[in-house]
């Protein structure tokens, strides 16, 4: 079952596994001063959700409940991962995308919030039980706790809800907003580093070059340290819209195809699928015995799976970035190489959408292809004057890398202003 359980995470963390205790890091004597201070920023399944059932109109399985008295955690409950209440949990998380607003919404009688705006515990564990399954922007803080910083103070989170793509998260990057300029108030009017993991990245991207000017950036922001960037989205994705994905563990209890649901209702895996800016349209994503798939003929793609919704989706989440143009301010760009990532799928006749397909990995970090953590090599000398500084983390996967020396040591050196 613990098997089970961690090849479950892997699946919506995109981006997340276990972690190991920073505190063995040595990075010299404690700080008598603390450096800049940070606000970091979650990754796909990054941020702890809440539930309130407040009358669904129907349920999957006799034991799931259409009301709940208050809000109870949803992500990360290990406890609701079992057989058949597994279902009632991908039923609760589901969005319903609509085709005329362009913009997702809940289930009917499913409210979700976000846990932990402003802190840090709700990113450092998804699990409020702190099981190590759940162990996430834990040993980057607890790091940085050892050079003098403080929780909800110097080093604060911000979490969102990472089933939507930027565009349907408004009210959330205007709190972000308010959140780093509250931060730089409350430190002295000291500029303030993003620290973000994955999606968190390209989300960030977004926000700086559409909800804020270069103005507003010189004055609050000191740098950014992007970790695991899949700036033009990840292969796993379209894996995830043909067949759904389990790591292929357990298919009995955790079969893709009930998953599937799920994972394509999620506008954020719309906004991650892999991008003509990084994609050539001689590179096939996936292929059948009659057909292959690129980034020329994605509708053809979404009809052939029989989900043209994922069309819909894609058309307004796929490309907000655009060409993934520079953000105006510094950039410490920390990416891992040297892990089998998946490059192309192959369905074999009669698979097709329905089934696993084989996998063809090249280069990257487990689930973020090297050329799409690399985009930002682009920015070099193309950044409106900023410094663009671009690290590889050999081996590092798309988790570990929170918790990976070098990684630490390049936030620590951000924030102190060494990089």
């Amino acid at each position: 079952m613990r098997r089970t359980i961690a090849a479950f995470l892997a699946l919506f963390l995109l981006f997340l596994t276990g972690g190991t205790n920073a505190r063995w890091l040595d990075f010299g004597a404690k700080k008598a001063q603390t450096g800049l201070p940070v606000v970091l920023i979650p990754g796909d399944g990054g941020s702890q959700l809440e539930s309130n059932l407040t009358g669904k109109p129907s349920v999957v399985h006799y034991v799931c409940s259409k009301q709940t008295a208050d809000y109870f955690d949803l992500w990360l409950n290990l406890q609701l991962f079992t057989p058949l209440v597994i279902d009632c949990w991908a039923d609760n998380m589901q969005l319903v995308f609509n085709t005329t607003t362009g913009l997702s919404e809940n289930m009917p009688g499913v409210d979700i919030r976000v846990a932990g705006f402003g802190g840090t515990e709700a990113v450092e564990w998804l699990d409020k039980s702190k099981a190590s399954q759940g162990r996430y922007f834990f040993d980057i803080v607890d790091a940085m706790v050892s050079w003098g910083y403080r929780r909800g103070k110097n080093v604060v989170g911000a979490p969102f809800d990472w089933r939507r793509s930027p565009n349907e998260l408004n009210d959330y990057l205007i709190e972000l907003k308010t959140l780093i300029e509250t931060t730089y108030r409350w430190n002295e009017n000291q500029k303030v580093v993003l620290v973000g993991h994955s999606m968190g990245n390209p989300l960030s991207l977004y926000f700086l070059n559409n909800y804020v000017d270069q103005a507003w950036k010189d004055k609050f922001i000191s740098s950014f340290v992007s970790l695991a960037a899949p700036w033009a989205g990840s292969m796993q994705i379209v894996r995830l819209f043909a067949s759904g994905y389990n790591m292929n563990y357990y298919r009995v209890i955790l079969p893709p195809s009930k998953l599937r649901a799920m994972q394509r209702s999620f506008s954020s895996s719309a906004f991650l699928f892999p991008s003509p800016v990084a994609w050539k349209p001689t590179d096939i994503l996936a292929s059948t015995a009659v057909k292959n798939y690129t980034v020329e003929n994605i509708k053809e793609f979404f009809h052939d799976i029989d989900y043209m919704v994922g069309w819909e989706q894609y058309k307004q989440a796929a490309r907000l970035n655009g060409n993934l143009t520079a953000p105006g301010v510094a950039v410490h760009c920390v990416y891992g190489t040297g892990v089998p990532t998946p490059e192309r799928f192959e369905w074999a006749p009669g698979y097709f959408p329905d089934y696993p397909p084989t996998e063809f990995v090249g280069d990257g970090d487990g689930t973020v292809n090297k050329k799409s953590a690399t985009v930002c090599n682009n920015w070099i000398g193309n950044n409106d004057g900023k410094e663009v500084t671009v690290h590889e983390v050999f081996q590092a996967d798309h988790m570990a890398i929170l918790k990976h020396p070098n990684a630490i040591e390049l936030v620590r050196k951000a924030i102190y202003q060494l990089l």
